[in-house]
């Protein structure tokens, strides 16, 4: 089943409660949802999991009342959606103890002032960096390669060179970072873009005059920084994902509130016309 059916025609079948259509979700979100959950909690896998089984519960709860308010109309916006579920719930179980010491986790002030004056590319670059992505990771989720943005890397090596020198894609720090995630997605204003302009731009279907305010407002803005990067994040996942293994779906199956399916009638019952 190709991406297209399962977003447009497997949401509403997961709102009736198909199982065949709750197979088919799990097949293509489980992935995003586990890499998401890693990179930003530090959980381990089975933790992971376990978030992601209890977040499949409240989707599906209330005859999927949750599900419902999700963007239902392209599957990047609902895409981000969902990262940002993900984000909402792991935020109160994070711990402050989860930080790293050294370097201490970036504040939203001094966050503001390490991407103050750098170029929109060089932010996307900082902002990522420090949410737990790995350099490797970064040239293949940004136009821009992030060995071209020396000056953005020579900020972040003065006060943030472990964010740098990481190989592996997870955030230093758990419990900040997504706490101000979380804080700035509440934080918008009147001037802030809507994710569906922001995927116009990102598909190069905006005009200059269209796009430059958009730019100069998100270099000034934590609140349009974080959607667009999220934007980013969900492009690069959707990308690279693979689908989750079948053995593995129907676990997380009994997770989700499903109407029974009807058994097959045997053979002899079909000959019998029954």
């Amino acid at each position: 089943m190709s991406k297209l059916i399962t977003f447009y025609r497997v949401l509403p079948g997961c709102e009736e409660g198909s199982p065949e259509a709750w197979r088919a979700f799990l097949g293509f979100y489980t992935p995003m949802a586990m890499d998401f959950l890693r990179v930003y909690t530090n959980w381990d896998s089975d933790a992971c999991l376990a978030a992601w089984r209890e977040a499949l519960g409240d989707l599906s709860a209330n005859q999927c009342a949750e599900l419902k308010a999700f963007p239902h109309q392209a599957e990047r916006e609902f895409l981000v959606a969902l990262r940002a579920f993900l984000q909402d719930r792991a935020a109160p179980r994070l711990k402050a103890r989860q930080d790293a010491a050294t370097p201490p986790a970036p504040t939203r002030e001094a966050l503001m002032t390490l991407l103050s004056g750098l170029p929109i590319v060089h932010q996307e670059i900082a902002f990522l960096t420090l949410a737990g992505y790995s350099q490797k990771t970064l040239e293949k989720t940004l136009p821009a390669t992030p060995k071209v943005a020396g000056e953005v890397l020579a900020r972040l090596r003065a006060g943030y060179a472990a964010a740098l020198e990481r190989t592996e894609d997870q955030c230093l720090w758990p419990f900040a970072w997504v706490g101000m995630c979380v804080a700035a997605r509440a934080d918008s204003s009147k001037d802030c873009t809507p994710l569906r302009q922001l995927i116009r731009i990102l598909d190069g279907q905006a005009t200059w005059y269209e796009k430059s305010p958009v730019e100069e407002h998100r270099t000034k803005c934590l609140h349009c920084l974080e959607l667009w990067t999220s934007l980013m994040e969900v492009v690069a996942w959707d990308r690279t994902r693979q689908p989750w293994p079948e053995e593995k779906i129907e676990p997380l199956l009994a997770a989700v509130s499903v109407r029974k399916e009807k058994p097959k009638p045997s053979l002899f019952a079909r000959m019998l016309g029954k």
